[in-house]
C-alpha cells in the first residue's frame, strides 16, 4: 500500500514539473511573438495638396494643375521616418506611380506628383498608398468621406469665371433696417445663404447674436475674423459685437477651388 502512495505521488510531481515547464514556454511564445509583430510594423500617413494653389490641401482638381501626394512612413518601433522603403501610389485608374523620398517645403516627405491633363476623366479619384521595408509592408487609404474623396472636375464647375455682373446692393436706411440676432446661413458649394438666399445680415450692437451654419453641400464653416468669431462645423455660436459696423463672414473649412468666393456680410447696427 505504502509502495502504490510513493508511486502516485511520484507521478503527481512530474506532471506539475511538465505543466510549469509548459507554462513557461506558452508565456515566452507568446511574448516573442508580440515582440515579432511590433518589429514588423510600419506606419504610413499621408495628404494631397494642390500644385497650381501653392501647395494647399485640396481635393478638387482641374486640367493644368498637378496632384501631390505627400507620405511620412515610419518605423514602429523606433518613430523615425524611413527613407529607404519602396513606397508607391495606386490609383484607380490602374496606374501604379513610384513615391521619391526627399524635401518638399520645409519638410522631408514621400512624394509623387500626378499632372491633370484636358484628357483626365472627370469624376472621383480613388487611391491608395503601399510601402516595403525589410520585409515589413503597409497599406494606406485616406478616411471614406466626401472631404477626402479626390475630385477631378471640369474648369466650369470649377471656377464660376467672370460671369454676369451682380446687381448693385441697395442702400439701407440703418437707422430703421429690420435687425435679426438669429443669423441662420445655409453653405453649399461655394455660397454662403440666408434661408432665403439673403447674403447681407443685419444685428444690433450690444446685443447677443446667435449664428448657425447648416450645410447642404460640402463641408464648410464661418469665421468673421474682426470679430473673433468662429465655427468649424455645423452647429451655432453666440456673441456680442460692441462696435457698429460691417464684417465679412467667410467660410472657415477650405472646402476646394471655390472657397474664397464663400463669402457674405454681417452689419452691425446701433
Amino acid at each position: 500500500m505504502k509502495r502504490r502512495l510513493t508511486i502516485i505521488a511520484s507521478l503527481f510531481a512530474a506532471m506539475m514539473v511538465m505543466a510549469a515547464c509548459n507554462g513557461d514556454d506558452s508565456e515566452a511564445t507568446t511574448e516573442e511573438q508580440t515582440e515579432q509583430t511590433a518589429e514588423s510594423s510600419i506606419i504610413i500617413s499621408g495628404d494631397v495638396v494642390s500644385e497650381q494653389l501653392g501647395c494647399v490641401l485640396n481635393s478638387r482638381f482641374t486640367a493644368g494643375d498637378k496632384i501631390v501626394f505627400r507620405n511620412n512612413v515610419v518605423d514602429g518601433i523606433s518613430g523615425e521616418q524611413v527613407t529607404d522603403a519602396k513606397v508607391q501610389l495606386h490609383l484607380s485608374t490602374g496606374e501604379v506611380l513610384d513615391m521619391a523620398y526627399g524635401q518638399h517645403g520645409d519638410d522631408m516627405f514621400w512624394v509623387v506628383a500626378y499632372p491633370v491633363t484636358a484628357d483626365t476623366p472627370t469624376g472621383q479619384l480613388d487611391y491608395k498608398v503601399t510601402a516595403e521595408f525589410n520585409g515589413k509592408t503597409a497599406e494606406w487609404t485616406p478616411f471614406n468621406v466626401a472631404p477626402s474623396k479626390l475630385q477631378i472636375v471640369s474648369e466650369t464647375v470649377a471656377t464660376s469665371g467672370p460671369g454676369p455682373e451682380e446687381p448693385a446692393e441697395e442702400e439701407v436706411d440703418l437707422s430703421t433696417v429690420e435687425t435679426n440676432q438669429n443669423v441662420q446661413i445655409v453653405g453649399k458649394n461655394f455660397e454662403l445663404n440666408g434661408p432665403n438666399g439673403e447674403k447681407t445680415f443685419y444685428v444690433k450692437a450690444g446685443q447677443e447674436v446667435t449664428l448657425s451654419l447648416k450645410n447642404e453641400e460640402g463641408f464648410h464653416g464661418l469665421a468673421i475674423a474682426d470679430l473673433d468669431v468662429q465655427l468649424d462645423q455645423e452647429g451655432e455660436v453666440k456673441f456680442t459685437p460692441e462696435t457698429p459696423g460691417e464684417y465679412e463672414i467667410a467660410c472657415s473649412v477650405f472646402c476646394g477651388a471655390g472657397h474664397g468666393d464663400m463669402t457674405a456680410k454681417l452689419v452691425v447696427v446701433e
